[in-house]
């Protein structure tokens, strides 16, 4: 109950925006590029200026350390696997033959309901959510701490985010290494890649100097959208309990999941894997920031503290980087 009412309903309001008002928009206005880039610059500036004059800065201090260590763990293994994505793809014996996909039984399930019923196949079929938005809601989260939105430090929150991602992720790529299985796509590698080297130091060449936000070219059990997807539901109910946000959150990772399963970006066993080991991974993790670990309150007209320029450069590279990460995953 006490955590409870120091959450602010506005944070809240704000998943809505991203996840109800912005796709609409998108979808029935169809505003230019110029519309959403002045939006995220006044976003930009907004957030500036509150990270200028939080006056809360002490608390945050101590778990800066902690989030560099996890945030610096994170890029490696991202880094790492995008070329693991690329050998295990160049790797695959039978990369030119177009081995037929598997039989898949969720996506039976799905297509057989989305002929059923209208508001089914409009459920199943939406293209509602995407990387985006849930790296937009995470990050909410994470600087809402500006505006006294819930009880914890931004950076201990992100820390257990980017050391869940890393675990979770040398989880993934442990498995889709150990075995090759056929892309729900046939004929992807000569469509997306190149031929490989001869050598083996010419494929790592060549897995180093590109970003693979597409993933591979067979099939990545389990998905690696979907293990970040599951990251905004697990996040919020953790660290913000409101019932409208934790279930917006968990319903559009339902509905991303299924519309990758009938795109076939891939199987459903790698939708399922991806919620159920990432929810696994932060749930091993809580020691990283336990949830019933929460700041201290302040007195009302308790004196600022000073911003350390070298956590604002920290801000900014985090920001950089996630960023980068949007372009990537869109690419």
């Amino acid at each position: 109950a006490g955590i409870t009412s120091r959450c602010k309903p506005q944070l809240a309001w704000a998943v809505g925006v991203i996840f109800l008002l912005l796709p609409a928009v998108q979808h029935y206005m169809s505003p230019p590029q110029l519309v959403w880039k002045a939006a995220l610059a006044a976003s930009l500036l907004i957030l500036g200026y509150h990270i200028l004059t939080f006056r809360r800065w002490a608390d945050e201090y101590p778990y800066v350390p902690r989030f560099l260590v996890c945030f610096a763990a994170m890029v490696v293994e991202l880094l790492w696997e995008n070329v693991m994505v690329w050998i295990v793809s160049a790797a695959d014996l039978r990369k030119y033959d177009d081995p037929p996909g598997l039989q898949d039984n969720g996506e039976i399930v799905f297509n057989y309901l989305a002929g059923k019923h209208s508001s089914l196949s409009w459920f199943i079929n939406a293209k509602w959510a995407n990387f985006m938005h849930f790296l937009g809601s995470v990050l909410c989260l994470a600087f809402s701490v500006a505006w006294d939105q819930h009880p914890y430090s931004g950076f201990g929150v992100m820390a257990r985010f980017c050391l869940t991602i890393c675990f979770s992720r040398i989880l993934r790529t442990v498995c889709f290494m150990s075995t090759v299985l056929p892309s729900p796509r046939p004929g992807c590698y000569r469509h997306r890649f190149p031929a490989p080297p001869e050598d083996w130091w010419g494929i790592i060449v060549v897995g180093i100097r590109e970003l693979r936000g597409f993933g591979g070219c067979n099939d990545l059990i389990f998905s690696g959208h979907g293990a970040f997807w599951t990251m905004g539901p697990l996040v919020f109910q953790t660290y913000y309990p409101n019932k409208f946000s934790a279930g917006l959150l968990w319903t559009a990772l339902v509905q991303t999941s299924i519309r990758d399963v009938i795109d076939k970006q891939h199987y459903s066993v790698d939708m399922f894997l991806a919620v159920v080991v990432t929810w696994a991974v932060w749930d091993w993790l809580q020691w990283v920031y336990p949830r019933s670990q929460p700041l201290p309150q302040r007195p009302k007209g308790a004196a600022g503290d000073r911003l350390n320029p070298l956590v604002l450069a920290l801000i900014a590279v985090a920001l950089l980087t996630a960023a980068i990460a949007a372009f990537v995953a869109k690419s």
